[in-house]
């Protein structure tokens, strides 16, 4: 959804962003956790759990790390904005995770639960 942003900064493009981000939130993440409990051997799914909930942490620790980079180079606070060249490029980190996902799709569609037995 950040590509709604690279096209500008309007209220409609930040409205399509929050829509589309937060229903795809709200169908993604229970079916995730879910998914991660299915698959857990008896008696570790708090281990599965918080394998799963790893992502967030990390995206919370590595986004500062360049977020305040990004709003200097392309938001300075007297000069040009570039808002649209900031969230194209966010939206293509993001995109990395699907493409990844598509691409891994074969391994990652192995029973796991077996393997763990």
């Amino acid at each position: 959804p950040a590509f709604f942003l690279a096209l500008g900064p309007r209220p409609t493009t930040l409205f399509a962003y929050l829509l589309v981000m937060t229903f795809g939130e709200a169908m993604w993440q229970p079916r995730f956790l879910q998914y991660a409990a299915e698959i857990a051997p008896e008696g570790r799914t708090g281990i599965y759990m918080g394998v799963a909930q790893f992502p967030w942490f990390l995206t919370k620790v590595v986004a500062p790390l360049y977020t305040g980079t990004m709003m200097d180079r392309f938001c300075p606070p007297n000069g040009p904005l570039h808002t649209e060249t900031m969230w194209l490029i966010f939206g293509l980190i993001a995109i990395v995770s699907p493409v990844l996902l598509v691409l891994l799709k074969g391994w990652l569609g192995r029973d796991f639960k077996e393997r763990a037995d």
